[in-house]
């Protein structure tokens, strides 16, 4: 065979070029005090339904079990330091309703009810066919890539992680060990240098083995702060200096802004997709070709009553306008 110069790349251009997808992504899934009849979803549903991946962040164990986690004392919990949470398992059918193709558990509250709750949650997950990333019975089991096919053949992977600065604070959160199950996490002590560079090349490297798209969800920054830390902006662009082809951030509770980095999308903190609290949350739709970032867009919403409710049309540009401010306080580069 004849290998014409450029020929590898007319070919992967063929692939993956016209592979067009649509990726809708909401951020925090927080069930608790919500009774599983509330139809949380019902007007946002179709959004993520038609979408080629829907994902989500879902930040708690779905389990009937009693068994606490030992790691956050009663005094932290009783000062309010420290949050312990789960949902009745029965939303499972919200969240598959929803149209969640992808989500990821490495986040500080799926072990809060230890590797039962933790199993509970991924065996729902499994029955609802949902892939998720972040959490198993060990490291390797936290830290495989889950992937969804598309209809084109096109394979698109996730990777999640816990990543806040310090380690006494990851600790809290039940990490997995080389033998013990717990959730995913990057211990970097806040700092971005060659060895975390190096570990995020050789997650990715992992990941592409069995994924053509790679998105990365980390869970990171300070809570109901609108402005990520200059962590998260070190650790975003990293991932996509790594390899990664989005980041879509998880934790804050609040919007924060979004970036494009070399081309790629980076969402510091997408809020949360569905709380019992009153807040105010968009829904993101990223458009692909392939890997390649085509468009993106945010659609405003409003948490109500456990229920995710749109803007009303004449609310719209003045709440755009707001996300639009988050975005510029990231900083251009």
């Amino acid at each position: 065979m004849i290998c014409m110069p450029g020929w590898t790349s007319f070919i992967t251009t063929l692939l993956m070029g016209s592979n067009s997808w649509t990726l809708v992504a909401g951020g925090d899934i927080m069930f608790y005090r919500i009774s599983p009849q509330t139809r949380s979803f019902a007007e946002i549903a179709d959004t993520f339904r038609k979408a080629d991946i829907a994902y989500a962040n879902l930040e708690i164990p779905l389990t009937r079990s009693t068994t606490r986690t030992s790691r956050k004392t009663a005094a932290e919990i009783a000062a309010r330091n420290q949050f312990v949470l789960k949902a009745d398992p029965d939303h499972i059918g919200q969240i598959k309703g929803l149209g969640l193709d992808l989500v990821s558990l490495a986040n500080n509250h799926t072990m809060d009810f230890g590797p039962a709750g933790m199993r509970d949650t991924m065996r729902a997950l499994d029955r609802a066919g949902i892939a998720h990333n972040g959490a198993g019975e060990n490291r390797a089991e936290a830290e495989k890539v889950a992937v969804k096919r598309l209809p084109n053949g096109l394979r698109v992977g996730l990777l999640s992680h816990l990543a806040f600065m310090g380690t006494g604070a990851l600790n809290k959160c039940g990490p997995a060990t080389d033998s013990a199950p717990g959730i995913a996490v990057l211990q970097f002590n806040g700092v971005i240098n060659a060895a975390a560079r190096a570990h995020l090349a050789k997650l990715v490297t992992a990941a592409r083995k069995q994924c053509d798209v790679l998105l990365v969800a980390p869970h990171w920054g300070l809570e109901k702060q609108s402005r990520p830390t200059p962590y998260q902006k070190a650790l975003g662009r990293a991932w996509i200096d790594a390899g990664a082809d989005a980041v879509l951030g998880a934790h804050p509770h609040t919007l924060q802004g979004r970036e494009k980095y070399k081309g790629k999308p980076i969402l510091y903190s997408m809020g949360n997709l569905i709380s019992p609290l009153p807040a105010r949350s968009a829904v993101y739709t990223i458009k692909f070709e392939g890997r390649r970032m085509v468009s993106w867009s945010v659609r405003p919403m409003d948490n109500r009553g456990g229920r995710c409710v749109w803007l009303p049309a004449q609310q719209e540009p003045a709440r755009r306008r707001e996300i639009e401010r988050l975005d510029l306080l990231i900083g251009k580069r």
